[in-house]
């Protein structure tokens, strides 16, 4: 993963990379390790730059790894929740969305 920011270009492993989350006009990237980062970037802009499928957008606030995603409840709960346990929420009306982009994307992993 690329992040171009005002000033600096950053460079993650995207397996390291769980989450980002919006914060004002920064964003909070958060590894698996449990470390974080905060960079001077807005998560929109942010969004723009990947390229990875892999990442996706569930909510203004998040976007977040799909390899990391353990569970999405059935029913009219909107979250996810990720490996470490965090619950985030779904954009209202995006759930059925997520879970067809999650699942593509495994099943083009699983072809690789």
């Amino acid at each position: 993963m690329k992040i171009s920011s005002n000033r600096q270009i950053l460079f993650f492993k995207n397996d390291n990379v769980l989450r980002l989350e919006a914060d004002g006009n920064q964003t909070i990237i958060y590894f698996i390790d449990g470390n974080r980062q905060k960079i001077d970037e807005s998560i929109k802009s942010i969004e723009a730059q990947l390229k990875d499928p892999g990442f996706i957008r569930i909510h203004d606030r998040h976007i977040v790894n799909v390899n990391f995603i353990s569970r999405i409840p059935a029913g009219t709960d909107d979250f996810v929740e990720m490996s470490n346990a965090k619950v985030l929420p779904i954009e209202t009306g995006q759930k059925q969305i997520i879970v067809e982009l999650l699942a593509n994307h495994l099943n083009n992993q699983s072809k690789t």
